[in-house]
C-alpha cells in the first residue's frame, strides 16, 4: 500500500531524513517510534506530500505523487491525498463550522458531493467515532478529545486507503487520551492500513503489527512489537525503551 525508496528530506542545511526505505502492506498497522527530532513527523508529512521530498520515491497503492502530468501536478497531488487521511497533533477544525459541517466541508469542496450526500457520509463517520450526538456543536463547545474525534471522522469521510496519525493525543489532557486511542484501536481492528507516530508505548504494543524505530533521520530497527519491546537488537533502541514507561 505504501512503498518508500531512498527518501531524503532537507530543510535549509539540515538533513532531516537520510535515506528511508519502508514498505507498509495493505491492512498493516505500523507504529513509528523514536526520540524527538528523529524525523518521524517529517516522514509522515512526506508520505502525503505536505512536505516535498528532497530525493526519493513514495508510492501509494502503486501511484507516485511525482508521476502526474506536470501541468496538472497540483490536481494529481490533491487526488492522491484523498487516498491518505491524516490526523495531526492539533485538531485544525474550522471554528466557524459545527462538527458535521467540518466533516462535510471537504466532501463538498474536493469530492464535489451534494450537501445531502455529504451530510449522510459525515453523520455516519461521526457515529463511528462516537460523536453523532455532538454533530451540531462548534469546536469551542467540545473538549480536546471530542475535537480530535471529529478530526478523525473528517479524515475517514474521504474514504482513504491509508490513515496517518501524527502524535494524535499529544495535545490532549491525560484524561482525554483514552477516548481517542479507543477510536484509533477500533479502526485498526477493522483492518484500516495505518501508520502512526506516538509516544503511547502501551498503545503501540497493543495495536502495532510492526514497530519502526527511527533516530537521527534513519530507520534503526524494525520488528514486531513483542520482539521490539522485549528484546531490541540495537543499543539505541534499548536506551530509548529504558527512558519510556509502558
Amino acid at each position: 500500500m505504501i512503498e518508500i525508496k531512498g527518501l531524503f528530506k532537507q530543510f535549509n542545511n539540515v538533513q532531516v531524513l537520510k535515506g528511508i526505505d519502508l514498505i507498509v502492506k495493505e491492512g498493516e498497522k505500523v507504529v513509528i517510534l523514536g526520540p524527538s527530532g528523529s524525523g518521524k513527523s517529517t516522514l509522515l508529512r512526506c508520505i502525503n506530500y505536505l512536505e516535498t521530498p528532497t530525493k526519493g520515491e513514495i508510492k501509494i497503492n502503486g501511484h507516485s505523487f511525482e508521476n502526474g502530468d506536470k501541468k496538472n501536478k497540483e490536481k494529481h497531488i490533491a487526488q492522491l491525498r484523498t487516498e491518505v487521511g491524516m490526523v495531526f497533533q492539533r485538531f485544525n477544525l474550522f471554528h466557524h463550522l459545527n462538527a458535521v459541517d467540518n466533516v462535510m466541508a471537504a466532501l463538498v469542496t474536493i469530492k464535489g458531493l451534494s450537501k445531502p450526500e455529504a451530510r449522510s457520509i459525515a453523520e455516519a463517520n461521526l457515529k463511528k467515532v462516537g460523536m453523532l450526538e455532538k454533530a451540531k456543536n462548534f469546536p469551542s463547545q467540545l473538549s480536546g478529545g471530542q475535537q480530535q474525534r471529529v478530526a478523525i471522522a473528517r479524515a475517514l469521510a474521504m474514504n482513504p486507503k491509508v490513515m496517518l496519525f501524527d502524535e494524535s493525543t499529544s495535545a490532549l489532557d491525560p484524561e482525554l487520551v483514552g477516548e481517542v486511542l479507543r477510536v484509533i484501536k477500533n479502526l485498526a481492528e477493522e483492518g484500516m492500513t495505518m501508520v502512526m507516530v506516538t509516544h503511547e508505548m502501551k498503545f503501540a504494543k497493543d495495536v502495532a503489527d510492526r514497530i519502526v524505530f527511527m533516530d537521527n533521520g534513519i530507520v534503526i530497527e524494525e520488528a514486531p512489537p513483542e520482539i521490539f519491546f522485549n528484546n531490541p537488537t540495537t543499543e539505541r533502541a534499548n536506551q530509548f525503551l529504558l527512558q519510556e514507561s509502558y
